[in-house]
């Protein structure tokens, strides 16, 4: 159950942070159970294929207000949650409750989306990030840029069942941080934020609960992958 762990995480993991001891915090928590518990589709020859949902348990929304309240303690300036679009009013209510500043929700649009087999809806194109700000002055690379990242999604074969493009989190890391910034990841995965936040001159700490993934990203950031790289990978670099 993540109840537990979640607590484990608060309590020996986050809590081990001084406050204001990161710069910020980028991070994927799991999704709201809207996402994680639905039935996958796929037409076939004959009779569909069905697909469980994801296969790691969705986070509470007490949870949801723990991880944002940790996040507004530790964290200097910009804090980003992923999230499915069912979910953002939950996020967007947390970091408020936290004392951040709400700063705008945006889109990773995700060109090749994967179709809606049933044929009886739309299927979904984005993933929301909730975007917030410790008090005070907000300052961005991003200029005029809109909110909107669009991005095709990491190959097949990628190490998490969630992951996202290491272009993706570059752009967004490049946007956010600064060099020598330090980023936070609780919900680490394969370790993604991190590949992209070293690669680009920035500072990581990560938490990961599931042995095989945190030994992913162990191995990740410990690699070639996560030396310093400053050019831009392929749009169909990387994975979470």
């Amino acid at each position: 159950q993540p109840g537990p762990q979640l607590e484990k995480l608060f309590a020996t993991g986050l809590a081990s942070l001084g406050d204001k001891s990161v710069d910020h915090v980028i991070s994927d928590p799991p999704y709201s159970a809207h996402t994680h518990e639905k039935v996958w589709v796929a037409k076939t020859v004959g009779r569909p294929t069905v697909y469980d949902g994801i296969d790691f348990a969705h986070l509470e929304d007490a949870h949801a207000y723990s991880v944002a309240a940790q996040a507004a303690r530790v964290a200097k300036r910009w804090i980003i949650f992923f999230t499915d679009t069912e979910g953002v009013s939950l996020r967007r209510s947390a970091v408020i409750a936290a004392g951040l500043d709400y700063v705008r929700t945006c889109a990773w649009v995700k060109p090749d989306a994967t179709p809606q087999m049933s044929g009886d809806r739309p299927a979904s194109a984005f993933e929301s990030f909730v975007l917030a700000h410790a008090p005070g002055r907000k300052r961005w690379n991003g200029g005029g840029k809109r909110n909107v990242y669009t991005h095709t999604r990491a190959p097949g074969g990628a190490p998490h069942p969630t992951t996202k493009p290491l272009s993706l989190m570059r752009e967004l890391v490049e946007d956010f941080t600064d060099e020598n910034d330090t980023i936070l990841d609780p919900f680490a995965g394969s370790g993604t934020t991190g590949v992209a936040a070293i690669q680009l001159g920035r500072h990581f700490i990560g938490w990961e609960r599931d042995a095989n993934y945190h030994a992913i990203a162990t191995r990740r950031l410990r690699g070639d992958e996560a030396r310093p790289n400053p050019a831009q990978p392929s749009l169909f670099g990387g994975a979470a």
